[in-house]
């Protein structure tokens, strides 16, 4: 696949007049970048491929796993602890499917340029194209999960409300803030290896004070304010309020999410732009 892949990129180089070492602008990258679309496509290909090899149920994992993980917290927070809200499974589905859409994406992001070092190394393409793979790939993934929680929405408490039209809007904006991150941690991870552990414990760190199993007013508070600087909790009220309660959040919450959104993909790109290109030499 892999040379599959090069030869690829060897022809799309060549159908490009600037020189594979200058530095894009954006408008050339983007140019670049639909240039590439089917060198884009090998990759989430391949990756779907590398992932679920010999796997007897192959895709369906990437439906299994969640389920089960989603199956096992219903039955912690309904059966054990006991809680009280109605339609407790969709409202726990609403910001769980997100944050494990969150999770995978960063979890692997630390991981994008190094696992892809021998390609980058041998030939020249945009290196944009390899974090755009990484979440593709685990939106591909993660489709068929968001596809399930549909179609089960009107049996588990969800209502047709106009409001849903605005969920495409919300996850588009929560995937380009995803991006921003992807980015930002893709080059880092580069230049400082334990990067990639330190992600790991912060995820685990984001998951417990992001309202996800639990209610926002729950947290004391005192100390909301400390819980509102994670991105993560505004994303998780607006999901929520479309899927679950059937309207949008209040404007500041909004606001405070495209907020993040903006100025985490504006210095994702920047830093991506400005230090890809000069760390080939690390890989």
């Amino acid at each position: 696949m892999d040379q599959v892949a090069i030869a690829s990129a060897s022809l799309m180089s060549e159908s490009l007049t600037h020189h594979p070492t200058a530095r894009l602008t954006p408008l050339q990258g983007l140019r670049a970048l639909a240039a590439y679309g089917d060198m884009l496509k090998n990759f989430v290909r391949k990756d779907i491929q590398v992932r679920y090899q010999g796997a007897a149920l192959g895709f369906l994992w990437s439906l299994i796993n969640p389920l089960v993980m989603i199956g096992l917290y219903i039955f912690v927070f309904s059966d054990v602890f006991k809680s009280t809200l109605p339609y407790y499974p969709l409202y726990l589905m609403a910001g769980l499917l997100h944050w494990n859409l969150f999770s995978q994406i960063t979890g692997q992001s630390c991981d994008t340029l190094l696992s892809n070092a021998g390609l980058i190394k041998k030939i020249y393409f945009p290196r944009l194209l390899v974090p755009i793979s990484s979440v593709l790939f685990n939106v591909v993934l993660w489709l068929l999960a968001i596809v399930l929680l549909f179609l089960i929405y009107p049996f588990i408490g969800g209502q047709a409300r106009w409001v849903l039209l605005a969920y495409p809007v919300a996850l588009a904006a929560f995937l380009l803030f995803t991006f921003g991150v992807t980015l930002i941690l893709s080059v880092l991870n580069v230049l400082f290896r334990d990067l990639k552990h330190l992600v790991d414990v912060a995820l685990l760190f984001l998951f417990w004070v992001t309202p996800i199993v639990y209610q926002y007013h729950r947290i004391p508070p005192h100390l909301r304010d400390a819980f509102a600087l994670s991105p993560l909790v505004e994303y998780v009220l607006i999901f929520r309020g479309i899927l679950y309660a059937g309207q949008l959040p209040d404007w500041h919450i909004m606001g405070a999410a495209l907020t993040w959104t903006a100025a985490t993909l504006t210095l994702g790109l920047f830093v991506f732009h400005r230090y890809a290109d000069s760390l080939v030499e690390h890989l």
